[in-house]
């Protein structure tokens, strides 16, 4: 194509030929005639050549116009299930919340609830096995002899690593056992979706059954994943039997302690009475005063043993409380004689004060709550503030009245920073040899049961525990809990 004569040239050889032609001049008119042909085909040749080129690369584009489409069309399809996929995910992530806030099998129903309404299911069911439910206090949940009704149980779930149901209900075996509830059955149609829940713990064991039910025959299909849906089922039976050997555990502690308080009595009876019967024929006042302190820790014993089933009763709130009017300094007395030999081993002393002015002969402070309970809380507190202070150090106890009175307690002496932030939580405990983490642990519940609130500062300058009471939050039953603190 480059070697064509341009369009000047082309008109100029044109004009040359005409004028030829008309001189005659044939053999030089032949020659230029035969080169413009020459030309011509030469040009027409280049210019079809290009047009197939350019058809071909038309071509070309279509076809990538249409891969591109159809790569367009497959990536919104991908994004459209990665979206649903992990909108999906969100949803087990909230309803697992449900699940994972489930404390005690009375919650269960309220749990299952939530878990319907967060991922928009219609009915849903969990079915225990009664034989590990017995003893349970969860009358409300559907239990039934799975071992009873296996073969219906194994008719219905597939063999697989998990096992699962999915298909229309009129295809379960006994869906009156699957929910529970023996108003469910195949004519109420639509699809069901079942899964076996196993023992984490004793892999293979059948704990009970999870159920849903939906209006829609298509709702629940064989050929559906339900990756998600196991998991979260998964989940669910973990944390059931989770919270059915945590109940267990709480219900043989209670019984333990109960046999322990009734074991217990029993020689304290021979404590308590035997020295009445020593001090009527002893005349030598030392023993006599010996004989009653013996006496006098057999009711120590026995007011500690009952103690434990009223801490047992304030833990689980059905304490009841009992108030009357008490006067504080007398208890601070008999805890000072009960602990002098502690206050003697750390050469360490009690200083008293009502409204920050020392207590006088004849002083009372008054409050209203149940004497033994008082007692016991201070006692606690007290003991901790001696084994806390340096050797040579008073524990100060400072008697706020006015309309909310405060019991304080300062020591010299900081709280290790590791027990600070679960001072009063139970078994909490640092430094101390033989301590249970007990004794903050009672005294923040009596401080709650007489409507109070316990609270600790700890630093340089010492620990300082106090008692807020709030008479009017007190658990009293119906009673009202009146009168000047």
């Amino acid at each position: 194509m480059d070697n064509l004569p341009t369009l000047k040239k082309f008109g100029e050889q044109l004009d040359l030929l005409k004028r030829l032609i008309k001189e005659e001049n044939g053999e030089q008119a032949d020659f230029i005639a035969q080169n413009l042909y020459e030309n011509y085909a030469y040009a027409r040749d280049g210019f079809l050549s290009q047009e197939d080129e350019v058809l071909g690369a038309r071509h070309d584009i279509s076809k990538k116009d249409e891969r591109i489409k159809s790569l367009e069309g497959k990536l919104k399809e991908a994004y459209s299930v990665h979206n649903s996929d992990f909108q999906l995910f969100a949803k087990f992530g909230r309803a697992l919340q449900y699940v994972n806030g489930l404390k005690s099998l009375s919650g269960l129903s309220d749990m299952l609830t939530g878990v319907a309404q967060e991922l928009g299911l219609g009915r849903i069911a969990v079915v225990l096995d009664r034989e590990l439910c017995k003893g349970m206090p969860c009358p409300e949940i559907p239990t039934f002899y799975l071992k009873g009704c296996m073969r219906y149980i194994d008719a219905t779930l597939n063999n697989g690593p998990n096992r699962v149901f999915l298909g229309p209900i009129s295809r379960m075996m006994r869906p009156d056992v699957f929910f529970g509830d023996p108003e469910v059955g195949p004519e109420m149609g639509g699809s069901c979706f079942a899964f076996g829940m196993i023992d984490k713990y004793n892999p293979g064991k059948l704990i009970g059954l999870f159920s849903i039910h939906d209006p829609s025959e298509d709702r629940f299909h064989p050929e559906m994943g339900t990756d998600f849906l196991e998991y979260f089922c998964s989940s669910v039976a973990s944390t059931i039997i989770d919270v059915i050997n945590h109940e267990r555990g709480e219900l043989l502690r209670v019984d333990v302690e109960r046999i322990t308080r009734h074991d217990l009595k029993t020689p304290l009876n021979a404590v308590i009475n035997i020295p009445h019967l020593l001090i009527a024929d002893e005349s030598d006042p030392e023993k006599i005063e010996l004989i009653k302190n013996i006496q006098d820790a057999g009711y120590r014993m026995l007011g500690l043993v009952n103690r434990s089933y009223d801490i047992y009763r304030m833990e689980t709130d059905s304490y009841i409380l009992d108030p009357e009017k008490v006067d504080v300094l007398p208890l601070i007395k008999r805890i000072a004689i009960d602990l002098q030999d502690m206050l003697k081993s750390r050469d360490s002393e009690f200083l008293v004060f009502i409204d920050d002015s020392e207590v006088e002969e004849n002083a009372s402070f008054f409050v209203r709550g149940e004497e033994l309970l008082l007692f016991s809380m201070l006692c606690n507190l007290l003991k901790n503030a001696i084994e806390a202070s340096p050797n040579g150090q008073s524990i100060t106890v400072k008697l706020s009245s006015g309309e909310f009175p405060r019991i304080s307690i300062h020591n010299f002496g900081e709280v290790p920073a590791a027990v600070r932030d679960i001072f009063f939580e139970k078994y909490s405990t640092a430094g101390k040899s033989g301590g249970t983490g007990l004794g903050t642990y009672s005294a923040s519940l009596i401080a709650k049961v007489h409507g109070g609130s316990i609270s600790m500062e700890s630093g340089r300058e010492g620990t300082t525990v106090a008692v807020d009471f709030n008479p009017a939050s007190a658990r009293g039953g119906d009673r009202q809990l009146e009168g000047e603190f």
